[in-house]
């Protein structure tokens, strides 16, 4: 599919706005459910890798009793390249640093995509610029920059070897946003390319553990891990389900605004199951980000053209 032409700025309805957050707090549910797990003893890759199958396996279940799963093969380039941008790497990084910097912090680096992902698309003329809508991003992101920044008052300088690994995360989300919109298959429904990108995301993880000659780390044993993954694989078919309902319907922009909802819920999960605790500095940076979502999201002037309001 070719990039699509300059649209009419995206105006989010009462409708989109609701599956944002839904979405959003399934996925922040996702890192203090990932954090318990690896600290009961699975490794990041093998979370990660029983997610994303567990996740497709549920779902293409719920769709084969409607009949209408049929994946095609034609789709398999858009689920490796799906599942790598969106599954594989965001998941496995995200679980690799949770346990160092906690379900809070982790959650900070879902919000940093929207920015870059803005960025992108206008470069490609998928979306018109407005300036409204990329101060309010560029708010966002400054908030989270913010919460990142190591200080007395926020986090401690030890953890930014893990923040730094972290940003690999939003980046790759952002290059997934681009690319899922502008070469979704003709005929493709979302439900069909969320169980297809989880088996991608799967299927990529597991060969990297076989090239690396670990698939033993890949054995989970124990109920209670095994209830931890049911649980995830649960949250994981409900919300991808919805994430490619937000693709479809939305804009990339707007679908990367899951991680400003992520972000203050991954905080207050973190605060909830392991009693974290944030300085002065991080709440502020909680306050611009939200202050920016605001702003990305004010009803404007419909206008194709760049500079618009």
């Amino acid at each position: 599919m070719s990039t699509p032409s300059v649209t009419p700025t995206y105006q989010p309805g009462i409708k989109s706005v609701f599956l944002l957050l839904g979405v959003g707090v399934l996925i922040a549910l996702m890192l203090p459910l990932a954090r318990a797990a690896l600290e009961d003893g699975v490794t990041p890759l093998a979370y990660a890798f029983w997610q994303a199958l567990g996740g497709a396996v549920i779902l293409a279940a719920w769709l084969r009793r409607r009949s209408s799963l049929g994946v095609q093969g034609k789709f398999v380039r858009y689920f490796g390249i799906s599942g790598l941008t969106a599954i594989a790497v965001p998941n496995a990084v995200a679980f690799a640093v949770v346990a160092n910097i906690g379900a809070g912090l982790t959650a900070t680096l879902y919000a940093l995509p929207s920015l870059a992902t803005y960025a992108i698309a206008v470069t490609l003329g998928m979306e018109p610029l407005r300036k409204r809508k990329a101060i309010g991003l560029s708010f966002g992101v400054a908030g989270c920059v913010w919460i990142l920044s190591p200080n007395p008052a926020g986090i401690s300088p030890d953890t930014l070897p893990w923040l730094l690994l972290g940003l690999l995360v939003p980046l790759s989300l952002a290059i997934g946003n681009i690319y899922r919109t502008a070469h979704w298959p003709t005929g493709a429904s979302p439900e069909q390319l969320a169980v297809g990108m989880l088996l991608g995301g799967a299927a990529l993880i597991f060969m990297v553990v076989l090239m690396a000659g670990d698939v033993q780390t890949l054995v989970v044993e124990g109920t209670r891990l095994w209830a931890i993954l049911v649980l995830q694989s649960i949250l994981t078919a409900i919300g991808y389900r919805g994430f490619f309902h937000l693709q479809r319907q939305t804009s990339p922009t707007f679908l990367s605004q899951l991680g400003f909802v992520i972000t203050p819920a991954g905080m207050l999960f973190g605060i909830v199951f392991y009693g974290e605790s944030y300085g002065w500095a991080v709440w502020g940076g909680v306050v611009l980000l939200l202050t920016g979502v605001v702003l990305a999201n004010l009803p404007g002037r419909q206008s194709s053209s760049y500079g618009a309001d």
